[in-house]
């Protein structure tokens, strides 16, 4: 008897890979409804009674089953003065495969909602992380000699993203000097950190529905309906790779670091809050407030102010 795993959404259950031959038990209506009995465990007498049908009858299916290995002992229990046998099921269902063919390699890593696979591709499919997670070096660099403060956040988004992935091409994190230099940026992107320490988010801001004042990164975010200036205020934006039209990128970032961390925990935590208006836009983007509910001065939530479009 072979046992496999039925996924199902984001859940799974360990069922019996059948053959014809275990089926045979199984033919009747009255045959579920005693196998049904034993999923819990039971013994012949107490089965009986709960299904309305004779000792006899029930005692005739189990010895089936147990041959077909749908039922396995248990244990035993005292009922009246005596000792009663335990059956229970040999797992949660059963299974049956047509052909060999249909078998593909396993995944491990959970099923991705449908909502938030949707935002996430190309950069996500199939359990396979197709794509670059880009940082600010954390050194001196770019035309205002920023240095990034908010690489570290990577992890957090990292131990979100490893729920849904099996594996990468590559090593999946980089400086953003080092994508400049090795012109990567063709690839898929994920952006962490405003343009102002990100030089690629610099390179893809007059991309985004909400985007950056290009005279002054720092001074706010402008949305066709407001100019955002907190420093918790941050973006999610979704748009085309200017420099691949094929490859799309994602930026979470923020005008200080506290707003590149709200929308970390945007995306991390609130997704579905987040995510709830997108409808799969080529070009999409969100404002997010980190907010600080518990009181201890550090960002725990999010509000979401705007989406666009």
């Amino acid at each position: 008897m072979r046992m496999a795993k039925v996924l199902r959404n984001d859940a799974e259950a360990e069922v019996i890979l059948a053959d014809p031959v275990n089926l045979r038990p199984l033919s009747t209506a009255t045959a579920w409804k005693v196998l049904r009995a034993f999923v819990d465990g039971n013994y012949i007498s107490r089965a009986a009674a709960q299904t309305g049908l004779s000792k006899q009858l029930v005692s005739l299916h189990v010895e089936r089953m147990v041959k077909a290995g749908l039922l396995k002992e248990v244990g035993e229990t005292v009922h009246r003065g005596g000792y009663a046998r335990i059956y229970k099921t040999t797992s949660s269902g059963i299974a049956v495969v047509y052909s060999r063919k249909c078998w593909r390699p396993s995944r491990r890593a959970r099923w991705m909602p449908e909502q938030l696979a949707k935002f996430l591709n190309p950069i996500i499919h199939d359990g396979v992380l197709d794509g670059l997670v880009v940082v600010g070096s954390p050194h001196p660099h770019g035309p205002f000699r920023a240095t990034a403060t908010d690489g570290h956040y990577g992890f957090q988004l990292g131990l979100f993203l490893g729920k849904y992935i099996d594996s990468q091409k590559d090593f999946a994190v980089r400086l953003d000097v080092d994508v400049k230099s090795e012109k990567l940026y063709t690839e898929n992107l994920l952006l962490i950190g405003g343009p102002g320490t990100n030089l690629l988010t610099a390179a893809v801001n007059k991309e985004m529905p909400i985007n950056f004042l290009e005279n002054n990164y720092w001074g706010g975010l402008v949305s066709p309906k407001a100019v955002y200036t907190s420093e918790f205020t941050g973006l999610v934006a979704k748009t085309v790779n200017p420099f691949n039209e094929s490859k799309r990128v994602i930026v979470l970032a923020g005008l200080r670091a506290a707003g590149t961390k709200a929308a970390v925990i945007a995306l991390t935590n609130h997704w579905q809050n987040l995510l709830s208006g997108y409808a799969g836009q080529e070009r999409w983007a969100a404002v997010v407030e980190g907010l600080d509910l518990n009181g201890d001065g550090k960002i725990d939530s999010v509000n979401v102010l705007e989406t666009s479009p």
